[in-house]
């Protein structure tokens, strides 16, 4: 498959990324955290690293990782492979700090300036690189945001860092971390199952000039069309507790949601995948969706998406039709 990438601005960085991006953290494979599986089941690195050498084939500039993925396995996998290929400057590394775990297994919370500088040290020698040209707070909440606008600034300075930016859905969390003006992105959950951004989030960034990083485009896999309600995911897999107590009603009434879309896909020519990517895309304010892809045939597919036509009025106006009967 060739296709020509599209590429857009991201925020005030003066930038231009793929608007199709890398998630990166099934590469981290299967991991515990807390005692239930925090990770992705059929991992192999060297189709890993394939993956994102096909990727940046297809003109994919901008990989999206985290030093907990695999507990810093998903950034070894794309330094291995970004090195490989060579031409670093031309490709755009984020990952992410704040989450670690104990000697128990057990989720920590990181959130001291003298540990994210340590932190970012760790993930540049696993990344093989010189600099992150996107450092990320990973965690959801925290009341220490000065701490890590602290740290970046001085990462920044020290040439290890070029931009900084927060992985959080919630709209004070990233008030809060551009309180001094110098917020590079927000990465937050946006797909067909979870627009809730559009509310305050994303016309607060681009207000702001600020890059938006779509996260989530296919729900973890619940947009791509393939999971039927009875679906069995590996005991490793972290999607098996969709299917535990409460959680699912939730599974079911998103795959619901799913097949009452899948028509609409069909009438336009687009598979379900498709159709999902093609809806964040449209809004103006994301600067990039990462899809994560376990192999180069899921990769091919979401990068299909990146040549469709944008969608039309009428189609999202089915889309909207669908979404309120959910």
């Amino acid at each position: 498959m060739q296709v020509a990438m599209v590429y857009r601005a991201f925020g005030k960085t003066g930038w231009r990324v793929s608007q199709i991006g890398l998630g990166c953290w099934q590469f981290g494979g299967a991991i515990m955290l807390d005692g239930q599986p925090d990770g992705w089941s059929g991992i192999n690195d060297e189709e890993s690293v394939a993956t994102i050498k096909r990727a940046v084939e297809l003109g994919i500039n901008f990989f999206d990782t985290s030093d907990m993925y695999g507990w810093g396995h998903s950034e070894e996998v794309l330094g291995r492979a970004l090195k490989e290929v060579g031409n670093r400057d031309r490709q755009y590394i984020a990952t992410k700090v704040g989450f670690w775990h104990d000697d128990q297994g057990k989720r920590t919370f990181n959130e001291s300036k003298d540990y994210i500088l340590r932190a970012c040290d760790a993930s540049l020698h696993r990344l093989q690189t010189d600099r992150i040209d996107l450092y990320q707070c990973h965690l959801w909440r925290t009341e220490r945001w000065t701490e890590f606008l602290d740290a970046f600034e001085t990462l920044q300075k020290q040439g290890k860092i070029r931009f900084y930016g927060v992985s959080t859905n919630d709209f004070d969390m990233i008030q809060r971390f551009d309180e001094r003006h110098h917020l590079a992105s927000v990465q937050s959950n946006y797909n067909l199952l979870d627009p809730h951004v559009e509310q305050d989030i994303l016309p607060y960034c681009r207000a702001q000039g600020i890059a938006f990083i779509a996260r989530g485009p296919l729900a973890m896999g619940k947009l791509s069309g393939k999971l039927a309600k009875d679906h069995k995911f590996d005991a490793n897999d972290i999607r098996g507790k969709w299917l535990k107590g409460d959680n699912r009603k939730n599974f079911e009434r998103d795959i619901d949601t799913v097949e009452r879309l899948k028509p609409i896909a069909q009438k336009y020519a687009f598979i379900m995948a498709e159709l999902a990517v093609k809806f964040v895309l449209t809004h103006a304010a994301v600067s990039t969706t990462i899809p994560g892809a376990k192999n180069r045939d899921q990769l091919e597919h979401n990068v299909a998406a990146s040549i469709l036509p944008p969608l039309t009025r009428d189609e999202l106006a089915a889309i909207q039709h669908a979404l309120a009967n959910s």
